[in-house]
């Protein structure tokens, strides 16, 4: 660590090694200040949406209050329904004969059902004043024993109702007082409602409602957002009807806070309350005919508590993720640097120290090098610049890949009328893998990672040794074929040490990467060719990532003697049944032969030679029935060969037996004789049916996939798309032509709910079965 800062010190910012660790600290930090700002982001969010929802809850409490006092308004035309209310009310009713006492009985009962008919009212009754009496929804007072024994409340003794006038107010929402001195009411909060008419009938007698303001404060609080809201309500002379604070109508504070907001001529403003910092918000309504100001009140220490878990989360994981960021920029910016290094010393192998001494900016130092080397080797990049065109390079990849068995003349001329002519006729593949491994996925970016190979194969071109022409294959995702045109009585040791060159030269970020080679045999024409990219194969099979040796160079003599593998009774007896098509009969030889060599303790690279032998016998019958597979198909079968995954016995079975089926389908006569006219008959005549793909499949002796491709190239949809259009022509038919219930249509048709067939004919038609019933007979 020491020699590190004394060098970052001494190069300073010529270093490479610091502007990588300069680079992914100013990342980090720039990471940090976006976290910064969206967090104040979403906090200004939250208060807007929090204010906005408020807007909503109070718009809401007035449409609940209003229906409410609706509600209680409409009591006073039921009770103008009963003529005994009506007497009772009028101000010519007197109490002086026995017959008008069940007038009065009469009214009791129809105000107790207005009582009980609305849990809000706490009591409701008719005040007669000339005679001093209260007729109730439990009866008949006094007065004076009413307003003094059953309802005393603070603001409204009986002197308040002797002097009321009611100003011709039809309904008026007077405010809230508390009761005291009554046992059955005792610490009650009311909320008078008076009305000075029933009906269109005036009087100077008065229909009071006592509404429980509890129920008022209990709807409040229902709608409160956060823990220490507050919400109120205030007439339009500012006295408070309503609150979710408990006590409100003694809270002196509380009335302060409440005119001061009600002063403001903003609907949206910041005030204080008890020393806490409140966000206000004012919201006009109309009591049926009496109208109020609704208040919100929200501490902005509700806010933060709300997102204080998240803050805290937001503080730690900001100082972890620096500090874990500077960790990683000095590890990760050594792991960089390393192999620039490495070149450094390199390319500075050939000066003196003191010419060295004076390139300390590495940046233009591997620029003149870099200059200086692609000068010197112009006339190399002259003869490696042709490269294979692209239909030849893929030519020789499926020829190498699925061991065509072309011979050497029918290549050569297919080469020659591509204008391409290799100049000698021996060839040498060398198989080069890179495996990446997870720090390297969870280092760099998607990007970076998806032109890695590419960057690594430019590399690997530039430095390939000059003695004859190569080319570079893409054989498969990371793994790539480098194909040498060698004359005759050439040797391969400059390949072999350029392959152990080009893994030395990644060997150091073997934590990122492996790169591994395999190194065929030279051999003579195209058959050739194909025998020395085995050969490589086999070489690559061995590489093993318990030891250090990454390149093996395939030789006879360093083969372990097979046991078994594959003999040529059963290759023989494999490919006839492959021919023929029995599917049971080819299971039970794979996996007996499967287990006999696993059985007889054959190492990995022979079980990976066996899966080439079975894929070697599978392109063997294409070859025989004339057919060939998808590319995904082969690609993927070639990926498992590679892999080496550890599998069980019965995984490999079904593995390879999987490939085998779809030789065995391509090559089968059931689908050189499938009638696709049938297949859609049936479908035309059992649409009402449950069928699916599987069935069909199972019926006429062929694969899903297979018949879903047919009946997409003959009608142009697939087999689902189909069906469904199908059975809602056979729906729109019967919704046309009968009369029978919807419900009973989809069942005919093969829908299996209600729902399916509403969502799926309104996809197709647009509007639903009922409309289009409808439109159809309008």
């Amino acid at each position: 660590m020491k020699t590190f800062i004394s060098n970052l010190i001494r190069v300073g910012f010529r270093s490479i090694l610091a502007r990588f660790i300069i680079l992914f600290v100013s990342i980090s930090l720039l990471i940090q200040t976006i976290n910064f700002l969206t967090y104040n982001v979403y906090l200004h969010y939250v208060e807007s949406e929090l204010e906005r929802n408020y807007d909503r809850s109070l718009s809401n409490v007035a449409v609940s209050l209003n229906k409410l006092f609706e509600g209680i308004y409409q009591s006073n035309f039921l009770l103008s329904l009963d003529s005994s209310v009506m007497k009772v009310f009028s101000a010519d009713f007197s109490i002086d004969e026995l017959p008008k006492y069940a007038d009065i009985s009469q009214s009791v009962r129809s105000l107790a059902r207005v009582k009980y008919g609305n849990a809000s009212i706490d009591s409701a009754y008719i005040l007669k004043r000339d005679n001093q009496l209260i007729i109730s929804n439990e009866g008949t007072y006094e007065e004076s024993y009413f307003y003094g024994n059953v309802y005393p409340m603070e603001k409204y003794p009986i002197e308040y109702w002797q002097q009321y006038s009611a100003n011709h107010d039809l309904f008026q929402i007077l405010p809230p007082s508390r009761i005291t001195g009554s046992n059955r009411n005792q610490n009650k909060t009311i909320l008078p409602v008076v009305q000075s008419k029933i009906a269109e009938y005036a009087s100077d007698n008065l229909y009071v409602i006592h509404l429980n303001a509890q129920y008022m404060t209990d709807l409040l609080r229902d709608y409160r957002l956060t823990p220490g809201s507050m919400i109120f309500i205030a007439d339009r002379n500012r006295n408070m009807l309503a609150s979710t604070e408990a006590n409100f109508t003694n809270d002196g504070e509380l009335q302060q806070f409440l005119q001061a907001a009600l002063s403001e001529p903003a609907d949206k403003f910041k005030g204080t309350y008890k020393g806490k910092k409140m966000r206000v918000i004012k919201y006009t309504a109309d009591f049926f005919y009496n109208k109020v100001d609704m208040i919100a009140s929200i501490p902005e220490e509700d806010i933060l508590d709300s997102l204080k878990n998240i803050e805290n989360l937001r503080y730690t994981v900001e100082g972890l993720t620096f500090l874990l960021s500077l960790i990683l920029s000095i590890l990760f910016s050594i792991n960089l640097y390393s192999p620039i290094q490495k070149l450094v010393r390199t390319l500075r192998g050939s000066q003196t120290q003191e010419a060295a001494s004076h390139d300390g900016n590495e940046f233009h130092y591997l620029d003149r090098e870099i200059n200086r080397m692609m000068s010197n080797v112009h006339s190399l990049n002259e003869a490696l610049s042709y490269t294979l065109p692209l239909a030849n390079e893929r030519f020789f990849v499926k020829m190498l890949k699925n061991n065509y068995p072309y011979d050497d003349e029918s290549i050569g001329a297919f080469l020659k009328n591509s204008n391409f002519t290799f100049e000698n006729d021996h060839f040498m593949i060398a198989l080069i893998q890179i495996h990446f491994r997870k720090p390297f996925y969870d280092t760099f970016t998607e990007r970076f990672q998806n032109e890695a190979s590419q960057k690594i194969v430019t590399v690997m071109k530039t430095f390939m040794p000059p003695q004859c022409p190569g080319y570079f294959l893409e054989i498969d995702s990371h793994l790539f074929c480098l194909l040498i045109n060698l004359p005759a009585q050439s040797d391969r040791t400059a390949y072999e040490e350029y392959c152990e060159e080009m893994v030395g030269l990644f060997k150091n970020d073997e934590h990122l990467l492996r790169i591994c080679a395999g190194i065929g045999g030279i051999r003579q024409g195209y058959k050739g060719m194909q025998e020395s990219y085995i050969e490589a194969m086999k070489a690559l099979w061995r590489v093993s990532p318990f030891d250090g040796k990454r390149v093996y160079a395939y030789t006879g003599s360093d083969q372990v003697p097979a046991r078994y593998l594959l003999s040529k009774h059963d290759e023989n007896k494999l490919f006839n049944l492959l021919m023929s098509g029995k599917q049971e009969d080819v299971y039970e030889l794979l996996k007996r032969v499967i287990d006999a060599n696993i059985g007889q303790g054959i190492p990995d690279s022979m079980i990976r030679e066996l899966y080439m032998h079975f894929y070697i016998v599978g392109l063997q019958v294409l070859k025989q029935k004339d057919r060939s597979l998808d590319d995904s198909v082969s690609k993927e079968y070639v990926s498992f060969i590679m892999s080496g995954e550890s599998l069980s016995v019965d995984e490999i079975t079904q593995y390879i037996f999987s490939f085998f089926e779809n030789i065995m389908f391509v090559c089968s006569n059931a689908q050189q004789k499938f009638d696709v006219t049938a297949f859609k008959k049936f479908i035309d005549e059992h649409y009402s049916e449950d069928i699916h793909l599987e069935y069909l499949a199972q019926k006429y002796n062929t694969s899903a996939k297979y018949m879903s491709r047919l009946l997409k190239n003959e009608l142009g949809i697939g087999f689902q798309e189909y069906l469904q259009q199908l059975r809602i022509g056979k729906a729109k038919e019967l919704l046309r032509h009968s009369d029978k219930p919807i419900a009973q249509i989809w069942e005919e048709v093969g829908f299996n709910n209600r729902n399916t067939f509403i969502r799926a004919f309104k996809n197709q038609e647009g509007i639903t079965p009922s409309d289009y019933r409808k439109n159809i007979r309008a």
